[in-house]
């Protein structure tokens, strides 16, 4: 009986085991195709807020948009960039023909984002997670073919939430909107300062550009938010660009294909 016990013992232990974990083994490649972020960040002790888009070829280039806001005035710009993945995953990039000063980003094995913090020691105080948003390469300011993306890309309910800066104060928000697929939408909206809570509803309209930049009036208004979008609907990223004193930026999540609000 020993001897039975010991040799299943032994099978369960060569057999039964399963293969050992591969380790991971990045390259240039392991980064195709376009990821977005939106984020606040503390800019020489000043709130500001940021949100990009980045389409990366999987060969060592990149190209960018991406948008600054310090609540009342905001840059909106195109750039380039080279990198180079190790083995290990760690990704040195370099933007706009810089060529020392290097980001270090944390890329996800499966390509799926990567994650970084302003390594530049010029009195930023900013980290992130960048996502993939999709295998095309969006980004491109040149591109004579239609990106993946149109009004139809946005339907359905999203959920979001930030904390923000409004006129110098810290706030929190989040929210629902349902969005028609058609260029309309319906929001619910609550706030709190810590010591005040304010609930808002209201209606807005939307376009999309091919490229899944999204321009969005809240309550007839006459100036845009700007969002990013993926192409599947699945999110956005957003940043406010009213220059009304708001610093803020997030990303909004699809919790239904349905149209929660009506």
């Amino acid at each position: 009986m020993k001897t039975l016990l010991l040799s299943a013992a032994l099978a369960i232990g060569v057999y039964g085991a399963g293969p050992a974990p591969a380790n991971a083994n990045c390259d240039n490649a392991t980064l195709h195709g376009t990821v977005a972020a939106a984020l606040t960040k503390t800019s020489s002790g000043a709130p500001t807020a940021t949100a990009y888009v980045e389409s990366w070829d999987g060969a060592g280039h990149l190209q960018y948009q991406e948008s600054d806001s310090q609540g009342t005035s905001h840059q909106t710009y195109f750039g380039t960039g080279t990198y180079q993945i190790s083995k290990d995953c760690i990704a040195t990039v370099y933007y706009d023909n810089a060529t020392t000063n290097p980001y270090s980003y944390y890329v996800a094995p499966n390509g799926e984002g990567y994650w970084w913090v302003n390594n530049l020691n010029v009195g930023i105080v900013a980290a992130g997670h960048a996502e993939l948003i999709s295998r095309d390469l969006i980004v491109d300011p040149t591109a004579t073919t239609p990106g993946p993306c149109s009004v139809s890309s946005l339907h359905g309910t999203m959920a979001w939430d930030a904390e923000r800066t409004v006129q110098g104060a810290p706030q929190a928000s989040d929210g629902f909107e349902s969005y028609d697929g058609a260029g309309h939408l319906r929001y619910k909206q609550t706030n709190s300062d810590g010591y005040t809570t304010t609930t808002a509803t209201g209606t807005g309209t939307y376009t999309i550009s091919d490229r899944c930049v999204a321009s969005v009036y809240y309550d007839g208004a006459t100036v845009p938010m700007l969002f990013w979008v993926a192409p599947d609907g699945a999110g956005y990223w957003w940043i406010n660009l009213q220059d009304s004193g708001v610093v803020a930026a997030g990303k909004a999540q699809r919790v239904s294909h349905e149209l929660v609000l009506k």
